[in-house]
């Protein structure tokens, strides 16, 4: 009898513990989905953010190959075939910023955000649509471009301010 009262006893013990564990797992489950519907402008926020740094990073690329373009001779720019890279590098750039100015479009119309927040959106908003502007604007130019001279000349008046 001790064998069988002792493993029974062993089996409520774990199925406590079992059913402890499911409870702190679900109260846990529970908190998260509470902050994250508490919070929801922090996401959207922290996505306009991330959307920010990856323009920054691309104007950052962008910038750096333009300078090393105008350092460069019309035959050295042929030869690392810069026009493309350029070309590639313009359309990451107006992809990102075309994301960004979505996020921000949404990041208006957030009724959660305040009125300042709001304006500083719209404001952000505006500057960037005038960038992706232009750079749609230097990427048409560019594919037209006859030849690598010109080319290379259209490519060292890019104005990437925003």
């Amino acid at each position: 009898m001790t064998i069988f009262g002792d493993t029974a006893r062993n089996v409520d013990v774990n199925m406590r513990g079992a059913a402890m564990r499911r409870i702190f797992k679900i109260s846990l489950l529970v908190g998260a989905c509470s902050v994250i519907l508490l919070c929801p402008r922090s996401g959207l926020a922290q996505a306009c953010q991330d959307d920010e740094m990856m323009v920054n990073e691309n104007k950052k690329t962008l910038t750096e190959l333009v300078d090393t373009i105008k350092k460069e001779s019309l035959g050295d720019f042929q030869k690392a075939y810069h026009r493309n890279s350029c070309q590639n590098k313009l359309t990451f750039f107006y992809t990102s910023v075309s994301g960004l100015v979505s996020c921000l479009d949404k990041a208006t119309q957030d009724t959660t955000a305040t009125k300042e927040e709001i304006e500083s959106y719209k404001a952000k908003r505006d500057t960037y649509t005038k960038l992706k502007e232009k750079l749609d604007e230097s990427r048409k130019t560019l594919k037209a471009a006859a030849d690598a001279k010109d080319a290379k000349a259209l490519i060292e008046k890019i104005e990437l301010a925003h």
